[in-house]
């Protein structure tokens, strides 16, 4: 008998209150996203009852929200969730001891956050009617305390998430890196860290590149040449190579989901270098399917090897500005007192964008549920739901997903095909409004 399997999976899901259920529309998608067997999404909160300090950094928004919003996330059908993203340690370790306990106590299927880089890379497995998935969860975006460490013969571990590094190197001509050397001569500029590398604290850069301040600079021959280009970790990459390779010797099938909220330049619809090779090398290691979001927008899909690499998602649920808390840091950060409120904080930030505000920015408010099928190794089929995640509805309706009407349809179709395009990919619309991905 020939072998299926379906994948269904959506973006971003930054819940930070109970969704008003039912609601209209709300039949339909969770009946699309129950066609597939595996149904991903991502977890972009702490779960807490609100008793955990915060860390001094956060991922944008410090955020956490209660452990009963995982049984509105229930209601969709979700039986796999990514944890590694760029809030995973908002609320410090407490806030990751805490989420993990409430994960495993409302027996959630979860991968990408640990005791230990062991744990937070280790795939979640899962047994279904048409074989065994695997899914991997990592993240690119986080503070460098984030990120889970390697347990030793001596230390243990440290907790944390999944992390995929990456480098960065600008290229600019001979005559620009000229100037760059003149400014910091003038400015001393290198000079602590040209000291710590001399003393043997701090490693050289990388054979053939010049250091400004912490950037680093190579040359190249033509301005045209010039720009901002990066690189995955070597590590990082290897690992996951590794846990894809190991993951298929006893399952069928493996996903990868990466939160990175990078891009190439100021094009938000564009991944990073370094993620789409990083991509790439996971296909080529066996995975199945790779799943992007973290910037709240959609970006484009490759089929490479007649493999789905979708770079974003973006939001599923969208409920940044209904956060319940936030640490003075916040406020200090925005220069307003340290005992106001969160909705007086997150309306002060919006107040100091000079475009459009993150709240009143359309492409974060569309998005797709793509399902996935596989026939044996091979995908045969690849359907997407547009959806509209409410900007325009009452309050109490908005930032959560509803199937998108025509001409929201039409608009998400526009943009994802043009984001689409640099990868060769070609999509169609069905006069029942759903978005095909042709499989060559």
């Amino acid at each position: 008998m020939t072998k299926r399997m379906s994948f269904t999976a959506t973006g971003d899901s930054l819940i930070q209150k109970h969704i008003p259920m039912p609601y209209e529309g709300l039949d339909k998608l969770i009946s699309f996203i129950g066609q597939g067997e595996a149904k991903i999404t991502n977890l972009e909160t702490t779960l807490s009852d609100g008793d955990c300090f915060p860390s001094s950094f956060s991922g944008g928004t410090w955020l956490t929200t209660s452990p009963t919003v995982l049984e509105d996330l229930d209601e969709f059908g979700f039986n796999l969730y990514g944890c590694a993203n760029n809030h995973t340690l908002d609320y410090s370790y407490e806030g990751l001891y805490s989420t993990l306990d409430y994960l495993k106590q409302y027996e959630i299927n979860y991968a990408g956050i640990g005791m230990n880089l062991h744990e937070a890379s280790k795939p979640a497995m899962i047994d279904l009617p048409s074989g065994r998935v695997a899914f991997i969860s990592i993240c690119s975006t986080f503070d460098a305390t984030a990120r889970a460490g390697s347990q030793g013969p001596v230390m243990p571990g440290r907790p944390g998430l999944n992390p995929l590094r990456f480098s960065i190197t600008n290229k600019v001509t001979q005559a620009h890196l000229d100037v760059l050397k003149e400014i910091a001569k003038a400015t001393d500029l290198n000079a602590y860290s040209d000291m710590s590398i001399s003393q043997g604290f701090k490693l050289p850069p990388p054979e053939g590149t010049w250091e400004f301040g912490n950037i680093n600079f190579s040359v190249c021959e033509t301005e045209a040449e010039e720009g901002k280009f990066s690189t995955p970790n070597k590590a990082d990459v290897e690992r996951t190579v590794h846990s894809i390779k190991d993951a298929l010797r006893v399952c069928d099938y493996v996903v990868v989901m990466v939160h990175s909220h990078e891009i190439k330049g100021a094009d938000q619809s564009e991944a990073d270098y370094f993620f789409e090779s990083f991509a790439h090398s996971c296909i080529d290691a066996g995975a199945s399917v790779i799943f992007g979001g973290g910037t709240h927008q959609l970006k484009g899909i490759e089929m490479y090897n007649g493999k789905p690499i979708f770079y974003s998602l973006g939001n599923f649920i969208f409920q940044n500005e209904y956060v319940a808390q936030l640490p003075p840091d916040f406020m200090e950060k925005y220069k307003i007192p340290i005992d106001s409120t969160a909705a007086e904080g997150i309306a002060t930030r919006a107040g100091y964008s000079t475009g459009t505000s993150m709240h009143q920015h359309k492409p974060n408010f569309f998005s797709v549920v793509p399902y996935i099928e596989f026939e044996e190794d091979k995908c045969i089929k690849i359907n997407m739901l547009p959806i509209d995640l409410g900007m325009k509805k009452e309050r109490s309706f908005k930032n959560i997903p509803y199937p998108a009407d025509e001409e929201m349809t039409q608009e998400v179709f526009d943009y994802l095909k043009k984001a689409s395009k640099k990868y060769g990919t070609k999509l169609s619309l069905s006069d029942k409004g759903m978005i095909k991905v042709s499989i060559k």
